[in-house]
């Protein structure tokens, strides 16, 4: 006789589902903001939205890939071919008017963001912290701009130099 055994299912657990981070809108403006900052594949945008937020937010490829296809779709962002398989972001003219006309909005996008620092991976000197970041994306804008001069290149190197020098001797 076949002996049958009883199979017992572990009990569920009771996850409660986590709301959305940001809704759709802000999402679209976070990742055009993050195109803008520094082109890149979808890969990278997540890295670059994970490494500003500190961990704090680490947007999912089913979140960011779609956006992505609605920015290009809006016209606010086109694409690259690189290494023949990924595509690098770029932003667009329409694009760069879709974020000035929304500067406030980004403002509120990235004050919820520095939030979810604070919440998840506390920052002693958050104010520091947020000086940097925004010293390090005024510098990769002026990188990435094509009428710059030698000149203003080596006032920015000169500046970023002495600031090194005078942080130093505190």
């Amino acid at each position: 006789m076949k002996k049958i055994y009883a199979i017992h299912a572990p009990p569920k657990k009771n996850h409660a589902r986590r709301g959305k981070t940001f809704k759709n809108e802000e999402l679209l403006l976070l990742v055009l903001y993050f195109i803008k900052i520094n082109p890149a594949h979808g890969y990278g945008i997540i890295k670059s939205i994970e490494n500003y937020s500190m961990g704090g937010y680490v947007p999912s490829a089913g979140v960011v890939y779609p956006t992505l296809t609605m920015l290009e779709y809006l016209g606010y962002a086109e694409t690259q071919l690189i290494d023949e398989i990924r595509k690098k972001f770029f932003i667009t003219d329409l694009g760069e008017k879709h974020l000035a006309e929304k500067k406030s909005a980004i403002d509120t996008i990235l004050e919820k963001l520095k939030a979810l620092v604070a919440e998840k991976n506390p920052v002693r000197n958050s104010e520091i912290y947020y000086a940097l970041e925004n010293l390090k994306i005024i510098v990769k804008i002026k990188m990435r701009n094509e009428c710059i001069n030698r000149e203003d290149i080596e006032e920015i190197i000169e500046s970023i130099q002495e600031a090194t020098h005078r942080i130093n001797e505190i």
